[in-house]
C-alpha cells in the first residue's frame, strides 16, 4: 500500500479521538486494510479513559486543598499535598494514580496482528505505532509549545515545594505571609486546573495526520516489504495502539494481555511516532521525570545502520519532552526504539494542534523513516 493512500484514508476521517466511534472506525479501516495485504489481525478491546485531563486536575485540586488547609492543620495538610504529588509523579511516569479506578472509562480496541510466516521462531519483533489523535490544548498552541518542558519542570518543582511549604505550616501558620505564599502556590496549581477544563470544554480532536496516522502509514510500507522478503529468524508483531493520548492505555492494555507470549530476553519493540516531517531521529531513552535508557542493543544497532550513507542524517535523541507506548516496554525491561522526527528546535511539528493535517506531511520524511526501520529489523533479525 502507497504511503498517501492510507494518510488520506485516515485523513477522511474528522480525528481518531481515544474511546470515540471515530477511533473505532479508524480500527476497522486498519483491519481492513492488514486483510488486504492478507495478514489476520484481531481488534482487542480494553477498557479506557477518553483523557488524561481528569486525573491532572484531580491531583492538582488535591494539592491545592492541601495548601489551603496547612496554616490550621499542617501535618494533615502536607499528608495531603504528599498525595496529590505522589499521584502527580506517578502519572508523568505513564503509571496509574489513586484516582485511575474512579475515572470513567469506554471501550476501545487495539489492532494486532502477525505477519504470516512458514514456521514460528524464537524471537520477535513488535512494530507498532498509536493510531490515536489527540485533544488540542492551550499549552500545545504554536505560541506555547516551545516552552512546554519548562512549563513542566516549573509545575514539578512548585508540587514538590508545596510539600514542604505545607509542612512549615506548623511553625508558621499563624503568619499572613505564609499564608499569601500557599494562596500563590494554590495559584499555580489552580492555572492547570483551569487549563485542561478548558481543553476539555473548548478544544477538540485534531485530525492528527504527522502524530501519528504517519507511523501507522509507514508501518504498512513496511510490511509490504517484508512480505517480499520475509525475515528468516523472528515473528513480526504488528500493533496499532489505540489511546495513547490518553496515557498509553492501549500500549498497557496489549503488554498485559501478550507478555506470555513475549519473553523479554527475545522481544524487541520498534515503534513509530511523528514521523511525517522533520529531522528523523532513533530514540536512546525516555522520560519526563525518571530518564530510562534504552537497552543497549538495540541502540547499538540504530547507530550501526547510521553509519551507512543513506542514514548519516538520522541522529539519537535522549526524549524528555513526553514517553511514548515503549515506556510500557523499557519498564519492564524490552530492547525498545522510537523513530521520531522533529523540526530545527527540536519540537515535533504541528504537534497536538489544528493543523496536524495531511498538507503539512512530507512523504519522503515517512518513506525515509520506513527505510530505516525495515533495515533495522533485517539487523535485528540477522543479530
Amino acid at each position: 500500500m502507497k504511503v498517501m493512500e492510507l494518510l488520506n484514508q485516515l485523513a477522511a476521517l474528522p480525528h481518531r479521538g481515544a474511546t470515540t466511534e471515530e477511533e473505532k472506525r479508524a480500527a476497522d479501516l486498519l483491519k481492513q486494510n492488514l486483510t488486504a495485504q492478507n495478514i489476520p489481525s484481531e481488534l482487542e478491546s480494553f477498557k479506557a479513559s477518553s483523557s488524561y485531563s481528569w486525573e491532572v486536575i484531580l491531583f492538582s485540586v488535591t494539592m491545592i486543598a492541601g495548601l489551603l488547609i496547612s496554616p490550621f492543620f499542617s501535618k494533615l495538610g502536607a499528608a495531603i499535598v504528599l498525595l496529590g504529588f505522589w499521584s502527580y509523579t506517578r502519572h508523568f511516569m505513564g503509571r496509574s494514580t489513586i484516582f485511575t479506578p474512579f475515572i470513567p472509562k469506554k471501550k476501545s480496541q487495539n489492532v494486532v496482528a502477525q505477519i504470516p510466516a512458514d514456521r514460528v521462531f524464537d524471537k520477535n519483533i513488535i512494530l507498532m505505532a498509536h493510531y490515536d489523535s489527540a485533544r488540542a490544548s492551550s499549552v500545545f498552541a504554536p505560541s506555547m509549545v516551545k516552552n512546554f518542558r519548562q512549563s513542566f519542570l516549573l509545575n514539578t518543582y512548585v508540587g514538590f515545594l508545596s510539600i514542604i511549604w505545607a509542612y512549615l505550616g506548623e511553625y508558621w501558620g499563624l503568619s499572613l505571609w505564609f499564608r499569601i505564599i500557599c494562596i500563590g502556590l494554590s495559584i499555580v496549581h489552580l492555572v492547570n486546573v483551569i487549563i485542561h477544563i478548558h481543553r476539555e470544554i473548548f478544544h477538540k480532536f485534531v485530525p492528527g495526520i504527522n502524530d501519528n496516522a504517519s507511523g501507522v502509514a509507514a508501518i504498512f510500507a513496511v510490511i509490504g516489504e517484508l512480505q517480499k522478503q520475509p525475515l528468516k529468524n523472528s515473528n513480526v508483531w504488528v500493533v496499532f495502539t489505540a489511546c495513547e493520548e490518553a496515557g498509553i492505555q492501549g500500549a498497557k492494555a496489549f503488554y498485559h494481555q501478550h507478555w506470555p507470549d513475549l519473553p523479554v530476553d527475545n522481544t524487541t519493540v520498534i515503534n513509530l511516532d511523528n514521523i511525517g516531517s522533520g529531522n528523523l531521529h532513533y530514540v536512546t531513552g525516555e522520560g519526563m521525570l525518571l530518564y530510562y535508557n534504552f537497552e543497549e542493543s538495540i541502540v547499538r544497532a540504530c547507530e550501526e545502520l547510521t553509519k551507512q550513507p543513506k542514514f548519516a542524517d538520522i541522529r539519537p535523541l535522549e526524549y524528555r519532552r513526553a514517553y511514548f507506548d515503549t515506556l510500557v516496554f523499557t519498564q519492564h525491561g524490552y530492547p525498545c526504539t522510537t523513530l521520531i522526527a522533529l523540526d530545527d528546535e527540536g519540537i515535533i511539528p504541528n504537534w497536538h494542534w489544528y493543523t496536524d493535517t495531511i498538507d503539512n506531511i512530507d512523504e519522503k520524511a515517512i518513506d525515509h523513516a520506513a527505510d530505516y526501520t525495515i533495515d533495522l529489523i533485517r539487523l535485528l533479525d540477522r543479530k
